[in-house]
């Protein structure tokens, strides 16, 4: 089922972040990002496959040992356990991310 509320997250996530759940499924999950400007992200990684495509603004990802540019209409592929990190920007940012298999973690959300 399709939920499009706002819901707090149950993984703490910075005050100029905020996720909207699109669709929690035990298969796929999919997320609406809007990430403000200064905004500092931490390095991380988990065992999903991802697949971030830019609405607005830009961002720059290292991802592995490269640094890659997404701007709004691109989208970018990150394997699953591969550590990757949104750098600093000077804009905001609207971003979709698609999780297969779903996000246990983000899933749980859809349930409050």
């Amino acid at each position: 089922m399709s939920k499009k509320n706002e819901i707090p997250s149950l993984v703490k996530l910075p005050e100029t972040v905020k996720r909207t759940i699109l669709e929690a499924d035990p298969h796929c999950t999919l997320v609406k990002m809007v990430v403000k400007a200064g905004t500092i992200p931490p390095k991380h990684q988990h065992p999903h496959d991802q697949i971030d495509y830019m609405l607005e603004g830009s961002a720059e990802i290292a991802l592995r040992d490269k640094i890659v540019k997404l701007h709004p209409g691109e989208s970018l592929f990150i394997p699953g356990g591969t550590l990757h990190q949104f750098l600093v920007s000077e804009e905001d940012q609207v971003f979709l991310e698609f999780f297969t298999p779903g996000r246990e973690d983000i899933n749980q959300e859809d349930q409050t």
